[in-house]
């Protein structure tokens, strides 16, 4: 038996689905943290139920509107078309006054069947899980009046791995798992930025042609955050002047020393991590479940990888350098480049045996 008190969401095949048979509710709430497939759908959706005169068949509105002017526009007949479509972005519906959220209601319950409204959330973020009270009332007077509400969740790793290798295949491009991998450690998770990337790179290798890793690391913008994961790779496999370089060009870019310190960390962190459950006997799964690492998990395997050069009294030992490293950058003058050269000498010392 269903949960009534649960709120009911419109899968994305279910989506898809719709958008592909023309077939659409008279109203759509679109919401989560993948930014570029909300705004992806939302686009399809425009193009395919906006059939013409798209100047007066299209109101596209923001969340400082009035709902007065979009409900108005939802009320409108379609010119030349059996349809209409009515967007509205980022609508602070647990912050707007209660006339305003009211009439809202209203107008999603009188809905004519020749619009479709579409809300949908870029700024506002709304847990999917917990979405307050307020929002609550909103997916449930979607729901009621026959609508659909959507959510598109951040992507784990293996998925945004096969989007990339099926949109090069798209494109008439070949791309193995490592590259997809290394194009998400180069780049970040964000999809947005990896669809652009991967334009580039089919650009560059042509129809028919193989992205490598190696054209990843030649064409791809690399992600402030991918650099400084690169310093911990090197700091990993004792790589002092490759370290020393990546932290050179950090420090060009004017990259915050705490937040390369940050990042430096969460490698060691990860390790211990995996360290601890593997002690315990616990999965990397779990790790990564618990800690939420999301579409990051893939960082425990390198950690996985990793641990093995160490001992434990290695790992507390290197966790130590690096909260020593930590309070001499936030209470100390003392040059911040130094202080980071010096954890990366102190780090690699530890990880050769050789003792701080």
């Amino acid at each position: 038996m269903q949960d009534k008190s649960k709120n009911v969401y419109l899968t994305e095949n279910e989506l898809k689905s719709q958008i592909k048979s023309g077939c659409f509710p008279s109203c759509y709430l679109i919401f989560g943290e993948e930014h570029y497939l909300i705004k992806n759908y939302l686009d399809r959706i425009i193009s395919t139920a906006v059939e013409g005169f798209e100047d007066f068949n299209l109101n596209k509105f923001d969340g400082n509107v009035k709902i007065q002017e979009v409900y108005d526009a939802t009320q409108s007949f379609p010119m030349l078309a059996s349809r209409r479509v009515v967007t509205l972005c980022d609508f602070p519906f647990d912050k707007a006054p209660v006339t305003e959220t009211e009439r809202l209601l209203t107008m999603i319950n009188d809905m004519p069947s020749t619009t479709v409204f579409v809300m949908w959330y870029e700024t506002v973020e709304i847990n999917e899980k917990k979405p307050g009270e307020k929002f609550n009332k909103l997916f449930k007077a979607v729901n009621s009046a026959g609508g659909a509400v959507c959510y598109l969740g951040r992507r784990s790793d293996t998925e945004i791995f096969k989007i990339l290798q099926s949109g090069a295949a798209r494109r008439k491009c070949i791309m193995d798992l490592n590259t997809a991998r290394a194009m998400v450690e180069s780049c970040s998770d964000d999809l947005g930025t990896l669809v652009n990337e991967l334009e580039k790179l089919c650009l560059y290798v042509g129809e028919g042609g193989t992205i490598t890793v190696e054209t990843v690391n030649m064409v791809c913008s690399r992600s402030v955050e991918a650099s400084v994961y690169n310093v911990s790779k090197a700091v990993l496999r004792n790589d002092l002047a490759g370290a020393m370089q990546l932290l050179d060009d950090l420090f060009y870019m004017n990259t915050d020393p705490v937040y390369i310190l940050t990042l430096l960390s969460s490698a060691y962190v990860d390790i211990f991590r995996v360290f601890a459950a593997q002690s315990l006997g616990l999965r990397k799964d779990t790790v990564a479940k618990d800690f939420g690492y999301g579409n990051m998990a893939f960082r425990l395997n390198d950690a996985e990888r990793n641990m093995r050069k160490f001992t434990e009294q290695q790992l507390v030992e290197s966790l130590k350098v690096l909260q020593e490293t930590d309070r001499l950058l936030k209470t100390s003058r003392a040059d911040s480049k130094t202080v980071l050269e010096t954890a990366m000498v102190n780090l690699i010392r530890i990880g050769q045996g050789d003792g701080k």
